[in-house]
């Protein structure tokens, strides 16, 4: 969801991993008895004249976060179906083999409605090739990701040939609500498109590195996006704004941004280096320039560096300290790492995949389980991570040269071996994402059978159950986090601390937290301004708290008589978890509120999933004036 006015609050960031010291930190309220907090009927003497315009309730309560608040999982059958398959470009026939991890955002207006936005079909685009020319120029397309239909391929952007195995970046680059496709070229280091169409809105950048993975940032929050490939750092309009001197993440340039050191900017993470924006350099070592990934392994707050390369893994804290390194398990070169709570314990373990093992590491570098895979083309393939059954323990979805698995995090334990994939490999791996716009995830692969026998082209499974935990619309970038894009494909201004709310890479979700998290609504008595009781009005503020660990949106609040006549109705558009409003000013007359009991009721009628519901009553009393 993309919030744009100033006055909505949002969450205090609940971690996944610090529930405790949250509840801790902000102690839950005395209870409540029953739900059904009373108003004192005792008037307020503000000391103003008979005016409530300057009348000023007290800070809404901070509440504490009810760790209770856990939805019971449904257990998902993993029963897979193909949805729809894309295998042949009807423009460029040809052009269907894909090495390279394909995108997801939304691209034009579908719905009409004059504007892209979530609620419009989400697209896939990727880069191809034709034949085994996966190291030349190649296609871009873009299909609807409700059935594979195409948009638009193009073999080049006016005179720029785009590069048929780069990696793919969607993003609104210059806040305009118009999105843009951002991929490696073959004559600049990056190509960007208009999403819509495929025309050329720019090209730009020296430093040629045609296996780059481009990520798109807002760096100094001006609301206008960089691009971002290897340690080039391009402004939305294609203006080169630096290039960096050290780092540059590694073979495939999987660098992103992040705001690594706390300031109000973000930085440019790319393997061994952390850049600000001007190119110079923040941070750095001598250790393997690899593709990156965050986390906060020690949970202090602050994201700490992973990175999987030349056969190594290695976790590094904020402050440069080694946290532990370990050579991979299966040998080979090790592709992009994953960062994510794989057994439901509240920490951050790593997977990665190599030559021929995909590995589980635990927060502190010991190795949970390891299975054998085969990526022996390439050893650089990557993984994605999503909780299908919504129970807070991750999944990993991983694709080698001729199977899509899917492992249990915990244990390793085979959740789904699906054949009929193949691939000669590169930097590629399966996105996690509800492409339809249905509510239901979906697993996007990419797939070439130039050299193993198998499916090329786009394949998109689901659940035929529908049993799968929901996803975002997005999955924008091949370093992508869930707070680096909002759900319409426009950059956030200001990028939430990924590793505070998730702590988690490459890994799926809902934007606005687990799947399993719920939300607690509670109003506390209500303030009122009595100044005008002579003309039969009064003012009042009512607090709406949520104690739950998600944020609430669209929260209905309805004042309603003892006889059952409703006199107003309000809305909070989002409530963050801890967080409390002041709903109001509310004028009510005596002719409204009547002889009788007025109540408020929170969240009419059952709009939020609450893990409590019977405590959402307030109880103002009879006409305070008398």
């Amino acid at each position: 969801m993309r919030l744009h006015s100033p006055i909505f609050l949002f969450a205090l960031s609940c971690s996944e991993y610090d529930l405790k010291n949250q509840a801790e930190a902000h102690p839950a309220p005395e209870p409540v008895d029953t739900g059904w907090p009373t108003t004192p009927d005792v008037p307020i003497d503000t000391g103003s004249p008979p005016s409530c315009e300057d009348f000023v309730p007290t800070s809404p309560p901070t509440v504490g976060l009810n760790e209770e608040c856990l939805r019971p999982p449904t257990v998902g059958a993993f029963t897979p179906v193909v949805e729809w398959q894309w295998s042949a470009n009807t423009i460029h026939p040809g052009f269907h083999q894909i090495m390279a991890s394909p995108a997801v955002g939304h691209l034009d207006d579908d719905n009409g409605d004059g504007a892209v936005s979530e609620e419009d079909i989400p697209d896939v685009v990727f880069t191809s090739f034709t034949g085994s020319a996966y190291s030349s120029p190649g296609t871009l397309t873009a299909i609807r990701g409700s059935d594979g239909t195409t948009l638009w391929s193009i073999m080049q952007a006016g005179d720029e040939p785009i590069f048929s195995s780069s990696g793919v970046a969607i993003g609104d680059l210059e806040g305009d609500g118009s999105v843009e496709v951002c991929v490696s070229g073959s004559a600049h280091t990056v190509v960007c498109v208009n999403g819509e169409d495929g025309s050329l809105a720019w090209a730009a950048g020296s430093e040629i590195a045609t296996y780059g993975c481009p990520s798109i940032a807002d760096l100094d929050g001006d609301g206008l996006a960089e691009v971002i490939h290897g340690r080039t750092i391009i402004a939305h309009d294609g203006t080169v704004i630096a290039q960096g001197e050290g780092g540059y993440g590694g073979g495939i340039r999987a660098s992103f941004a992040i705001d690594w050191d706390g300031d109000p900017e973000l930085e440019v993470v790319a393997g061994n280096t952390v850049y600000e924006m001007d190119g110079s350099i923040t941070w750095s070592d001598e250790l393997v320039d690899a593709a990156p990934a965050v986390g906060d392994f020690n949970l202090d707050g602050l994201p700490d560096l992973v990175r999987s390369g030349a056969g190594q893994v290695i976790v590094t804290l904020n402050d440069g300290t080694v946290l532990w390194q370990t050579p991979t398990a299966g040998g080979g070169g090790a592709g992009a790492p994953t960062v994510a709570d794989f057994d439901g314990d509240g920490l951050p373990e790593v997977g990665v995949a190599d030559l021929s093992r995909y590995t589980a590491y635990d927060t502190d570098g010991t190795l949970m389980w390891s299975n054998t895979v085969s990526d022996y083309s390439s050893s650089q393939t990557g993984s994605s991570v999503f909780d299908f059954e919504g129970d807070g323990a991750a999944e990993i979805v991983y694709a080698d040269e001729h199977t899509l698995w899917i492992f249990d995090g915990a244990t390793g334990e085979v959740r789904m071996a699906q054949e009929g994939h193949a691939s000669g490999t590169l930097m590629e791996y399966p996105l996690v994402a509800d492409v339809d716009g249905d509510g239901s995830t979906e697993i996007v692969i990419a797939s070439n059978n130039y050299t193993y026998s198998g499916r090329n082209g786009i394949t998109v499974i689901g659940d035929a159950d529908d049993s799968w935990a929901p996803a975002r619309p997005v999955w924008n970038q091949y370093a992508y986090h869930i707070t680096n894009v909002n759900d319409d494909s426009s950059i956030p201004t200001t990028q939430r601390k990924n590793w505070l709310t998730w702590n988690n890479f490459r890994t799926g979700g809902t934007e606005v937290g687990p799947a399993n998290w719920q939300a607690d609504l509670i109003p506390w008595p209500a303030q009122m301004c009595l100044d005008l009781c002579a003309s039969d009005e009064v003012t009042a503020f009512i607090p709406v708290a949520n104690q739950g660990l998600i944020l609430a949106e669209d929260v209905v609040v309805v004042l309603e008589r003892e006889d059952g006549t409703q006199i107003d109705v309000k809305n909070i558009p989002i409530l963050g978890a801890g967080v409390g409003w002041n709903l109001g000013p509310i004028q009510l007359t005596q002719a409204q509120w009547g002889d009788a009991r007025l109540f408020a009721f929170v969240d009419w009628p059952d709009n939020v999933d609450e893990c409590i519901e019977d405590n959402n009553v307030l109880d103002l009393g009879t006409w305070p004036c008398d």
